[in-house]
């Protein structure tokens, strides 16, 4: 497996909800190239950096979680989030676990 998490990916972090439909659009997604040994905090950060700063706060009360809506600490790295970690990049597409969703509860 730690062969795995050098690997670049696609990763997309699609909103679930909104605090503001304004300011950020359910449903709208973010994609990113990171590593698979890359940590959810550094992806989050990356995440929040799409957004205007007036609102950067507010976003950072999301939470990250993968396709089966399993909440990933920020300690977890990206491999953690799929079902087999050991998944070849054409299965992480296949089955939709390169999808995470940002939600605010």
């Amino acid at each position: 497996m730690d062969n795995k998490l050098g690997e670049l990916i696609d990763i997309s972090i699609r909103i679930g909800n909104s605090f503001n439909h304004n300011l950020v659009s359910p449903g709208k997604t973010y994609n990113f190239r990171m590593y698979r040994g890359d940590t959810i905090d550094s992806l989050k950060k990356i995440f929040i950096e799409c957004f205007d700063e007036s609102i950067r706060d507010e976003i950072k009360k999301y939470n990250i979680y993968n396709n089966r809506i399993i909440p990933l600490q920020d300690d977890n790295i990206i491999n953690d989030a799929f079902s087999n970690p050991n998944m070849s990049r054409l299965d992480i597409i296949d089955e939709n676990e390169y999808l995470f969703y940002a939600i605010t509860l």
